[in-house]
């Protein structure tokens, strides 16, 4: 039970309040059993605003037993069973609001770490994810050097070895570096593979509520230029069959961009919102009111190294395009009818993944 594991700012608040409440101990005699809970009421506030009901409620016996030594002390009968009813309907009307409001105030420290781990986990996953679709970047991009490196030494190393007059040094050299670029291939291969996350954490999961906690992960830092989010989720098809942590990373992603695409616009307003398309899938949309994408950037805005930001990097989208991809659905991006830019993407619905598995 908690009471038994009380924290050092409780312990203070019993001894506080029963150290208040014994001071009408001090002029018992003046005069004799008049004023018996004199202090004690005010013995139970500082207790239960201090430390809580715990504290309180021993506050409130304390000064309950000295208030009946003080009415027998000073030859008059005890408060009686309705007095006493009214004690303690009076102690409750003084601890239960201070309860409350410690208990409110647990819970918004307990959400507050429970957000601070999230928000950890998912630039965590963001950074392996970022570093996976690095890793896939360079795959794709030093697979085709590396494989004709790999065969215009393997066609010298034909060319000398059916050649008598070729030194036999030559060939081993070649045999060498040969073995060298298959080796580095099945590196970077394994390397993109275990960095990929080919193995997903799939679990029905709420679509609603992870855009929520999403926007208030990526929207946090903006405070200085507050964003108006409205949400408009299909509640018939708000389960959907996903690894939470991965597709929560591409939500940040798509929120914290539409957010610093407002920067500085007159509207600052983001559209978060699902529907159930004609196909089966859930479509899942950011639109924000920003300049847009150009014609130029939508053709290769989900390339690995595209950007158009001073500081980008050009891999959240790619990243965001691979793991919804590896989800079975589709991202893309389209101008915004009133002056921005949508960004979709679709994913599969719980019911129809359970049913297919």
């Amino acid at each position: 039970m908690r009471v038994f594991r009380w924290l050092p700012r409780e312990v203070v608040a019993t001894v506080l309040g029963v150290f208040i409440i014994s001071l009408r101990l001090a002029f018992t005699g003046v005069p004799d059993g008049e004023m018996p809970f004199a202090l004690v009421w005010l013995g139970v506030l500082v207790a239960a605003w201090v430390g809580g009901f715990g504290p309180a409620t021993v506050a409130s016996a304390v000064g309950l037993a000295i208030g009946q030594y003080i009415l027998v002390s000073g030859g008059k009968s005890g408060i009686g069973f309705t007095g006493l009813a009214f004690y303690a309907l009076f102690s409750l009307i003084l601890i239960v609001p201070a309860e409350i409001y410690h208990r409110m105030k647990r819970r918004r420290q307990a959400d507050q770490r429970l957000l601070a781990d999230m928000t950890e986990r998912l630039n965590r996953t963001g950074r392996l994810n970022a570093m996976g679709e690095l890793a896939g970047a360079l795959a794709h991009e030093l697979n085709q050097p590396l494989t004709a490196i790999a065969n215009y030494a393997g066609a010298a190393q034909y060319l000398v070895r059916n050649n008598p007059a070729a030194a036999e040094d030559v060939a081993g050299l070649l045999d060498k570096i040969v073995g060298q670029i298959d080796r580095s291939r099945g590196i970077i291969g394994g390397v993109r593979r275990r960095l990929a996350g080919d193995d997903l954490q799939l679990a029905p999961e709420s679509l609603s509520a992870m855009f929520e906690e999403a926007a208030e992960i990526a929207l946090s830092p903006s405070a200085r230029e507050p964003v108006s989010v409205r949400y408009a989720f299909d509640r018939d098809a708000d389960r959907v069959m996903v690894d939470r942590i991965q597709i929560q990373q591409v939500m940040v992603n798509l929120v914290r961009n539409a957010a610093e695409a407002m920067a500085g616009s007159p509207q600052r307003e983001l559209r978060i919102g699902s529907a159930l398309t004609a196909e089966g899938l859930v479509e899942c949309y950011v639109a924000d009111r920003g300049p847009g994408v150009s014609s130029t950037m939508r053709e290769k805005l989900f390339q690995p190294f595209a950007t158009d930001k001073a500081e980008g990097m050009g891999v959240g989208l790619a990243m965001s395009r691979t793991i919804v991809e590896a989800h079975g659905g589709r991202i893309s991006a389209d101008p915004n009818p009133v002056g921005g830019a949508i960004f979709r993407f679709f994913l599969q619905p719980a019911q129809a993944s359970a049913g297919g598995s």
